[in-house]
């Protein structure tokens, strides 16, 4: 009864944490369109590190700065990866029948791209609970159990008791989740079976 109990418990507080940029949208093909937009006689580096846009000229600005003020900007580019909507319905539906929550858990520097970022998300009409703004990446454990994301400082920061979904890019190749898919697309019913089970062996294995 007590072991019920528990699981119960376990049950009642699950939120499925779902991040934007590299895993259900395509940010780093939208970013470098939007570069060749201000600058359009230089060359773009190819979406394949994460620090990736630090490679490009900025004419004297600072990589990080010119990133951060033109955050938003981005969404209006951006494309969701293929079947992202169909594949967030289907799960956001799955877990409701245990009765989870699905919460986007994001990063974005500034409150332009934070309002760019739900306008995005009603423009293709994803469904979820809540949306979270982090300011560091190992913040989003703070807000999920399980978080379905690309970034390997969330991957790496993962606590014992939670689990990772992992959207394989070019590059978190070194970073290993609980469970590796290569896109969103992947995302199946079954795969999130999977980590409901590695969680609830977290919690009350």
């Amino acid at each position: 009864m007590k072991y019920l109990k528990f699981y119960e418990t376990f049950i009642d507080k699950v939120i499925i944490g779902i991040d934007i940029d590299g895993t259900i949208s395509n940010f780093g093909e939208a970013y470098n369109t939007l570069y060749k937009t201000y600058f359009p006689d230089k060359e773009i580096h190819p979406v394949d590190e994460w620090f990736w846009y630090t490679k490009m000229d900025y004419d004297g600005e600072k990589a990080g700065d010119w990133f951060n003020n033109k955050k938003a900007e981005t969404f209006d580019l951006a494309q969701p990866y293929p079947d992202a909507m169909n594949t967030i319905d289907n799960i956001y539906k799955f877990i409701k029948t245990y009765g989870f929550t699905l919460k986007i858990v994001t990063n974005q520097p500034n409150e332009e791209s934070k309002t760019a970022a739900k306008i995005w998300l009603e423009k293709y009409k994803f469904k979820y609970d809540d949306i979270i703004f982090v300011d560091m990446a190992r913040d989003k454990w703070k807000y999920a159990d399980i978080m379905v994301d690309d970034a390997p400082k969330v991957i790496d920061t993962k606590p014992l008791s939670k689990v990772a979904i992992k959207i394989e890019q070019l590059w978190n190749t070194d970073n290993q989740g609980d469970i590796n898919i290569p896109n969103i697309k992947s995302l199946t019913i079954d795969v999130m079976k999977q980590a409901i089970f590695k969680l609830k062996n977290n919690t009350v294995g």
